[in-house]
């Protein structure tokens, strides 16, 4: 049980990381910390997994598109007319525009991605989700509920996406951890550890029964009688050999505090 709950947190970071890695290597992040979520060793097998970069997202046209932004007179111009946009509309266009590398396609991108902010997309990925979402509603395959629900949860992501990193993620995945990781039971004492023979023998001499001290000689047939983990009690019985004769003795061992009390008793 100790191992099989040991899963769920190493499950949780795997999935953190992958969902991370995954998204820095342009795979599918949902599906990769889904995946590492459920089976955490599938981890391993995405930081060999291949990245898949977009043309535009290369250090060579990186490099080019510097040149390319401040000398070449059609796109210099569409970069300028798509500053107005933001930052996002420009990345945009410098990705679009790798994937064909033909100044021919460049009025049209530029059209295309004011139509688009015209209807609302930020080139931030929840524009298209909207839509899918949409889309969905529309089949009759989200409810009315589910769908404002999920609606709702992808504006507010869009709002916090300034919070958004590793900063913030990583400190709430080890507390995450923490709660989960199962918790071992620290180990009692047994009815024949060394520890538990020495209390024994305490409680026998420290016993004051008006006659004489009693001492324990030995110690034999232990066996263990009962033991509640959840209280840290046990309690066991053995045949003592004592300075007065021979005794079939009970002991009870609990932790009272972070100390165990023994109680003897058939001395």
């Amino acid at each position: 049980m100790y191992y099989f709950g040991l899963l769920t947190p190493l499950g949780l970071l795997a999935s953190f990381v992958a969902r991370n890695l995954a998204l820095q290597r342009g795979l599918n992040e949902r599906r990769w910390a889904f995946v590492c979520l459920v089976f955490f060793p599938a981890l391993i097998a995405l930081a060999f997994a291949k990245p898949r970069i977009r043309a535009g997202d290369t250090a060579a046209f990186r490099d080019r598109w510097t040149s390319l932004a401040a000398y070449d007179p059609d796109i210099k111009a569409a970069v300028e007319r798509l500053s107005t946009l933001g930052p996002s509309a420009i990345e945009e266009f410098r990705r679009a525009y790798a994937d064909v590398q033909t100044q021919v396609a460049v009025p049209a991108i530029v059209v295309d991605l004011e139509a688009r902010w015209a209807a609302g997309d930020r080139f931030d990925g929840t524009h298209a989700e909207a839509e899918r979402l949409a889309a969905l509603h529309r089949q009759g395959r989200l409810s009315d509920r589910k769908y404002a629900a999920k609606t709702k949860r992808l504006r507010a992501w869009t709002l916090q996406r300034p919070w958004a990193g590793w900063w913030w993620q990583l400190p709430m995945v080890f507390v995450a951890m923490w709660v989960l990781w199962p918790k071992q039971a620290v180990a009692f004492l047994t009815c024949d550890a060394g520890g538990a023979r020495e209390l024994v023998r305490q409680a026998i001499v420290n016993a004051d029964d008006g006659r004489q001290v009693t001492r324990l000689l030995a110690l034999d047939g232990v066996r263990e009688l009962s033991f509640n983990a959840s209280r840290r009690d046990r309690s066991c019985t053995g045949t003592a050999v004592l300075n007065t004769g021979q005794r079939q003795i009970y002991w009870r061992m609990y932790a009272r505090g972070d100390s165990v009390v023994v109680d003897v008793s058939g001395f």
